[in-house]
């Protein structure tokens, strides 16, 4: 039988996924809908142990609080990427295969849908096309990076789908918006608010061609948060009526069961009072407590009341907006004030608080935003790209021909386009055929070249036409049957839209200044496909030339050029970074004759109790150093750095030393910066600190110090204390942070005036600063065993020979003259404060020689030196 194949869209979504069809005609889009009407399939999963098969969508989600083992997987959508597993019935299934079997379900019932529609006519009378469904465009929200990207790619393989393109929501919302409405060329900031994921983009349409300017976003927001930060609300509202309801989600099964239930009940409220200003909720025994009591609630809620408990929520995706804004303005001088169209997608865009803070915040005075079709405009979207980049499929046993072109057309002739992808061996001549009437023939070459034809058209809607492959002869060996169709041509994707960007950072770890930076290649936001091409010099002359290349501040992948140990250090060497529309990276660098090329696969996220968020963690680090300075900056920095060095060496082969490095990075930013907890930066405990030591200066000084005498530093100490005290109670952090600055630069000043009144041939000097140089030198002895070598073979090999010779060094420099220093020379002063200043020297050299051990071979993009 032969048959048409378009490729659907499916927007593989959190809790709700669609899958949607362009027909040939283009007049409307066909989107699954079950018996009900219902457009949307649930993203759940579950077992069923009396027919030993998989449930999805509606039938799935109807397990929900039955036991443990029945209950469905939801949300699966948040584990995409991480190397986790899941339990359904007696299966372990990876969050890939999870999503396969939604995909199956979407796929399957797509086919069913359109098996139902009427019959295709060709020219030799009405002849029924088989209507494939094997080619998808799956969509992922905006802030998708590239682990989560390829397992979406990877669940449309595994549910058997030809993925033909990976697309990003909010450009698929524009797109339909687009499509349906009409609209020309203008600026689209798209609010996509779903189940479990909140993105914003900022797009650009000219002339058919999309630009994504910026994106933000949340994975890790959407409307089941709402649902459970409301039923944490009602279940402390029920705690106080005296139910027995102290849950424990994280470690028993029975109290996720339970919490289940709430936020069951506290979306039914939710959805309620997206019509109402006020639903009255009575829910009488819809469970038990842990007590075995039966569970009733009976009371009016008012949107208001909703409101203050996920306002919170609402207002940190209007923060994702205001840095999108920013972002878009900074990139390409797009304001809000330059934003067209507002577009809302996602079901939980029917909250009417997001409607009201999106319309104050992001729209134009007296503009509504967009919002048709909130729950399926992405899938549909989707299914106009992938017509558009897929094409349409028409084939029968030994033939295939793909058509390019859309097969509408605005007046009286259509351009075609197709290529013959087989044919049978005699085949050498196209036609296509109105009844007896040749519309257009063309020689097929040996190869698979593409064909143009102009045809002409009748008045009429339709043109049922045949595609007939010939012999020399004009006879037809293969007959496929082809509708031309007469109407208005909607707004499309251009060829040179870049609907995909890059979602996070892609750079290289520089050297510059002895300091390890990054240097970015690829900034989050630069459209998709790009590529790169940058040049570094060589640093050093370790034999070695390591690239290592970081996804924001995660390392991605290492590469390792061995180069003669004689090439000569600023050496050039060139980078190309390429990265297609799926965020799939491939690496290419020179030095010299040498040359090394790699594909990019970001490793999974692993997951399990205690997990971390490495890249936030280390996103802090940064900003703590950025506010940090002096000799307190330089104090953070030194050890901040070792503990960067470590976790990223030790990211993916080590998760016990790598939660132990995030601890100690964590402990040491709370105590410099500050936790997330902290209303002010830095802590208490960081200012009480800084204030004492400048009381400690002052006191030790005898005389004038800075011009004042000491009575005058104790009342400007005070004033400044009483100041800083104020802040605090006030919770006024700019204020608090000038003071904290304050006592910091009068403290450093202070000591260095101090300093250079001193008599360096003074024992109690002399024994300070002895003192002073065996910290150090145990704080380097520490850093040597403490660090962490590279898990790239050969880069560990050149740490660990530095490393002996370090240590070697520091034996023989530092070690033992200091032990000299206790004998009978640290009686002559003189003698000893030279013995002191030459340790000292050897002391610098060796912790910057610790300093660059982590960075040996790196390539510095500060020129030849």
């Amino acid at each position: 039988m032969p048959f048409l194949d378009r490729a659907v869209g499916i927007d593989l979504g959190t809790t709700n996924s669609e899958i949607a069809w362009l027909p040939p005609s283009e007049r409307e889009l066909v989107i699954y809908a079950d018996r009900f009407g219902r457009r949307t399939v649930p993203s759940a999963v579950a077992w069923d142990e009396k027919t030993s098969s998989f449930l999805v969508g509606h039938a799935a989600r109807s397990k929900r609080g039955s036991s443990a083992a029945s209950s469905p997987t939801e949300s699966i959508k948040r584990k995409m990427g991480q190397s986790a597993t899941v339990t359904i019935g007696p299966h372990q299934l990876t969050p890939e295969q999870v999503s396969s079997k939604i995909l199956i379900e979407l796929r399957d019932r797509m086919k069913e849908t359109l098996a139902q529609k009427p019959a295709q006519k060709g020219g030799a009378g009405a002849t029924t096309l088989e209507t494939r469904v094997t080619r998808a465009v799956i969509t992922v929200p905006a802030y998708f990076d590239a682990p989560q990207v390829e397992a979406t790619r990877k669940a449309g393989e595994l549910a058997g789908l030809d993925v033909i393109g990976i697309l990003q929501e909010p450009t698929a919302a524009a797109i339909y918006h687009t499509f349906k409405r009409r609209l020309g060329d203008g600026n689209f900031l798209v609010y996509d608010l779903g189940g479990g994921t909140f993105d914003v983009s900022i797009l650009r349409c000219v002339g058919g061609e999309y630009q994504v300017l910026a994106i933000d976003g949340d994975n890790y927001l959407g409307g089941d948060d709402f649902d459970r930060r409301y039923a944490e609300h009602l279940r402390k509202e029920l705690v106080t009526k005296g139910y027995s309801l102290e849950l424990d989600v994280n470690g028993s099964a029975d109290d996720r069961a339970l919490f289940a239930r709430l936020i069951h009940l506290a979306q039914e409220i939710k959805e309620s009072l997206s019509t109402a200003d006020v639903v009255h909720v009575s829910k009488s025994d819809f469970m038990k407590d842990k007590a075995g009591e039966s569970v009733s609630y009976d009371g009016d809620v008012g949107r208001n009341d909703y409101e203050a408990v996920i306002g919170e929520l609402v207002e940190t995706t209007i923060g994702c907006c205001d840095r999108a804004v920013a972002r878009a303005k900074a990139v390409a001088n797009v304001g809000i004030e330059d934003i067209e169209h507002v577009i809302l997608v996602g079901g939980s865009t029917r909250v009417p608080m997001v409607v009201r803070r999106v319309t104050e915040k992001l729209c134009k005075p007296d503009v509504e935003p967009l919002r048709d079709d909130v729950d399926t405009c992405v899938a549909l979207g989707a299914a106009v790209h992938a017509a558009h980049i897929g094409g349409t499929l028409l084939g029968d046993v030994g033939v295939r021909v793909r058509i390019s072109t859309p097969l509408v057309a605005q007046g009286t002739k259509m351009r075609l386009g197709l290529t013959v992808e087989e044919a049978p061996k005699n085949a050498t001549q196209l036609a296509v055929w109105e009844g007896e009437r040749a519309l257009g023939e063309a020689t097929l070459g040996a190869g698979k070249e593409p064909i143009r034809l102009d045809l002409p058209l009748g008045e009429a809607e339709e043109t049922n036409a045949t595609l007939a492959l010939q012999s020399a002869m004009g006879v037809a060996v293969a007959e496929l049957p082809l509708t031309f169709h007469r109407g208005d041509l909607r707004p499309r994707p251009t060829s040179l839209s870049r609907a995909s960007v890059v979602a996070k950072d892609i750079a290289l770890e520089v050297v510059r200044g002895g300091k390890r930076e990054r240097k970015v290649l690829l900034a989050r936001g630069t459209g998709l496909p790009a590529q790169v091409t940058q040049l570094f010099f060589t640093a050093d002359q370790s034999g070695s030339v390591v690239l290592r290349i970081l996804q924001n501040r995660l390392p991605i992948k290492t590469l390792v050029i061995d180069v003669p140990r004689e090439l000569a250090v600023g050496s050039p060497v060139e980078v190309i970074l390429r990265c297609d529309e799926s965020m799939r990276l491939e690496a290419r660098a020179t030095v010299g004759a040498q040359q090394i090329q790699a594909h990019i696969e970001p490793p999974q996220t692993a997951t399990g109790q205690g997990t971390v968020d490495v890249d936030a963690l280390l996103d802090q680090a940064e900003k703590a150093r950025r506010t940090l300075w002096g000799g307190l900056g330089a104090e953070f920095a030194r050890e901040a750095d070792r503990l960067v060095v470590g976790i990223r060496e030790v990211l993916h082969t080590d998760p016990d030393k790598l939660e132990a490095l995030c601890q100690r990075l964590r402990h040491l930013v709370d105590e410099f910066h500050g936790g997330a907890g902290e209303g002010l930066v830095p802590p208490m405990q960081r200012m009480e600190d800084a204030f004492d030591v400048l009381r400690r200066v002052v006191y030790r000084s005898s005389g004038l110090l800075m011009g004042m005498e000491r009575a005058e530093w104790e009342k400007r100490i005070d004033s400044l204390y009483d100041k800083a005290m104020a802040a605090h109670e006030a919770g006024d952090g700019p204020t608090w942070r000038r003071c904290f600055n304050e006592v910091q630069a009068l403290s450093e000043t202070a000591y260095q005036e101090e300093f250079s009144n001193l008599r360096l041939d003074d024992p109690a000097y002399i024994k300070r600063r002895t003192l002073n140089l065996g910290w150090r030198a145990q704080q380097v002895e520490q850093s040597l065993a403490e660090m962490v070598p590279s898990t790239t073979d050969e880069i560990r090999a050149m740490q660990m020979a530095e490393q002996k010779r370090i240590q070697r060094w520091l034996e023989d420099g530092v070690a033992k003259p200091l032990k000299t220093l206790s004998g009978e020379e640290a009686k002559d002063p003189s003698v000893a404060r030279r013995s002191i200043e030459q340790i000292d020297a050897e002391i610098e050299r060796i912790e910057a020689a610790v300093e660059r051990l982590p960075s040996i071979g790196l390539v510095t993009d500060r020129g030849a030196s």
